[in-house]
């Protein structure tokens, strides 16, 4: 790691105070003033004890004053920091929840085609990692914890330092004192010792340097290991159990887990050691920092030089003064980490869209009239050499049936992504009424399109809401949509019907089968009502019955609308206008059912005999 430049931490350190304000306002002036309050209390009792002290040596007048005042200042001082402490946490709390929002909110409105980049993976773990580093220390929370820490340090440094600015004042000395008291009593002796401690003390700021690198190292070294831990739990998911019990796996995956652990642990107790054999040795030299004055005081109070209640008030803050350098020192040095955090939270934040947003409303038809076209079309995966899609040239004219089929890996899907503008073609365009859908505004553009994928999701929330992709729905319109996918017997027998809860939304969360989740899915397809439908492998978990129903019912569930069917179910293209044939990401051939059964020679006939020959 290299030295922090100066001008680097304060320009990030205001970035990370900046962020923190954004999230949560007036978080920043209590958090000061916590601080301030915080670290005066100990300066009551340091201060007015040794007056205390001095009176009651002198015969005690005027001690019960004293008495009353340090009562009421301490009684003070805990009544406001216990005030202000609860409505403190809560702030700090919701900022922190604030920083998991806004990374959740990122990815879920950033670039498709970005999720799937090895750096902005990266970037997004860094984020997470860093926001919840030593458990939960990193992040917005972590960087208030340690800024309040450093306020009240810095507060502490000033106090004790108004505090021991007595021992620059000059005692009466007597006409033959002897030279050493007269040394010590010069205000260059009370110098010399602030230089001497500064001096030692600045030998903690390498010290403290090295620490945090190896702290920095820890960090660096705990994502992989949490991300392969995360990965690991992921096999404790309800669907996964199934493969492991019944290739008795569980002993495989146990063994390979605690091998990460060991490891993990292994690297993390190494580098730990190593840090706390640092942080000793920053203590020894603090101690030798308090020594030192305590040395410079005891003479001064063996010279009468201060009284007995001085010299209990100035030992008290040069202790306070010894441990705030030392931990404020040691804060800074988080507070430099935290900013590395909340950098690269910021940086994932400040992620660009890399997709041209365009700004042209789609016009509004009521007969659906929306004429697609792909001109020349090439397509590769970012960071890939192999192209997915090449030169694919092809009309979808409104309201036709249209059916992609081809062998895996022949670019079926990928044709489908690039449709929906999960990603943009790499040469080439895509049409929407003869212009080029990146001119389109993106949100009006996926208004025209509903899609069954072929790893569809079926959320963990009511029934109802994922059909209808809302939390507000229209009750009547989920349920005819649900009668045209097949699955409304199936909701009405479940007990809350619309209502239910799915998976483990709640603890009577129902469980969908496949096929189920597919009917669903088709039922949430219907319900956005758009001018073109997309169905990408839509029966491929549906019995024979199921499937033909969705056959035989086709034409009415998608009727005056533009419809994508992509298949390895041969079968299904004969429900539709015009078949695109991909293979090696193009199209090799195009047509009806019948007039590509002719061309014998052909990848459709092929696919078609190697499929029917089981029937």
């Amino acid at each position: 790691m290299k030295k922090p430049d100066r001008k680097e931490f304060f320009r990030d350190f205001q970035a990370s105070l900046q962020v923190v304000s954004a999230q949560m306002p007036g978080l920043l002036p209590v958090t000061i003033l916590k601080a301030l309050l915080n670290a005066a209390y100990p300066f009551v009792g340091i201060i007015l004890g040794a007056q205390i002290l001095d009176r009651l040596l002198a015969g005690g007048e005027g001690v019960m004053t004293l008495v009353w005042w340090m009562v009421g200042l301490n009684l003070a001082l805990s009544l406001a920091m216990r005030l202000i402490e609860p409505y403190q946490e809560n702030l700090m709390r919701k900022s922190d929840n604030m920083t998991d929002i806004a990374i959740v909110k990122k990815c879920l409105t950033m670039d498709y085609q970005q999720l799937e980049t090895q750096e902005i993976m990266d970037r997004k773990i860094r984020a997470v990692e860093g926001s919840r580093i030593s458990g939960g220390g990193g992040g917005t929370l972590g960087f208030l914890y340690d800024l309040v820490d450093t306020l009240g340090h810095g507060a502490t440094i000033l106090y004790a330092l108004l505090t021991v600015s007595r021992l620059f004042v000059r005692g009466t000395l007597a006409p033959d004192a002897p030279v050493w008291v007269r040394a010590l009593n010069s205000p260059w002796a009370a110098l010399g010792l602030l230089a001497a401690a500064l001096g030692v003390t600045a030998a903690c700021i390498p010290l403290t340097r090295w620490a945090n690198r190896e702290e920095a190292k820890v960090y660096e070294g705990s994502i992989d290991g949490n991300r392969r831990f995360g990965a690991f739990f992921g096999l404790l998911d309800y669907p996964v159990g199934k493969d492991l019990r019944t290739y008795d796996m569980s002993g495989m995956v146990l063994d390979k887990f605690l091998r990460n652990e060991r490891a993990k642990n292994s690297l993390f107790r190494k580098r730990y050691m190593r840090l706390q054999g640092i942080r000793s040795m920053i203590s020894i030299v603090n101690l030798a920092t308090v020594l030192l004055a305590y040395a410079f005081v005891g003479l001064k109070a063996m010279a009468g030089l201060i009284t007995v209640g001085a010299v209990s008030m100035q030992v008290g803050a040069i202790t306070a003064f010894a441990g705030a350098v030392s931990q404020g020192i040691e804060m800074l040095g988080k507070l430099d980490l935290h900013r590395k955090y909340m950098k690269e939270f910021a940086a994932f934040l400040d992620t660009p869209s890399e997709k041209y947003d365009g700004t042209l409303p789609v016009e509004k038809r009521d007969d659906g009239d929306y004429d697609l076209e792909f001109r020349d079309v090439s397509f590769r995966y970012p960071n890939q050499d192999q192209w997915s899609l090449r030169h694919v040239t092809c009309r979808l004219p409104k309201g036709q049936k249209l059916a992609v089929v081809g062998p895996n890996g022949a670019g079926k899907t990928t044709f489908i992504k690039l449709l929906c503008r999960l990603y943009d073609p790499t040469e080439g365009a895509i049409l929407l009424n003869g212009i080029d859908i990146r001119k389109y505004d993106y949100g009006e553009y996926l208004s025209l399109l509903s899609v069954v994928f072929q790893d569809f999701r079926i959320f963990s929330m009511k029934l109802g809401e994922n059909v209808a992709a809302s939390v507000d729905y229209n009750s009547q319109r989920v349920w005819e949509c649900l009668e045209k996918a097949g699955m409304r017997e199936r909701v009405e027998r479940m007990p809350d019907g619309l209502e239910t809860g799915l998976f483990q939304q709640k603890e009577d969360g129902i469980e969908l089968s496949g096929g189920e989740g597919q009917k669903l899915a088709i039922a949430r397809a219907l319900y956005k009502d758009a001018p073109v439908v997309v169905l990408d492998e839509p029966t491929a978990a549906l019995d024979p019955v199921s499937e033909y129903e969705i056959y035989s019912r086709f034409g009415r569930l998608v009727e005056g609308k533009t419809s994508v069917y992509i298949s390895h179910r041969m079968s299904s293209c004969r429900f539709c206008d015009v078949v695109f044939v991909f293979d090696g990401g193009t199209i090799v051939q195009q047509g009806s059912h019948e007039a590509l059964l002719d061309q014998e020679e052909g990848l459709y006939a092929q696919l078609w005999r190697a499929q029917a020959q089981y029937y």
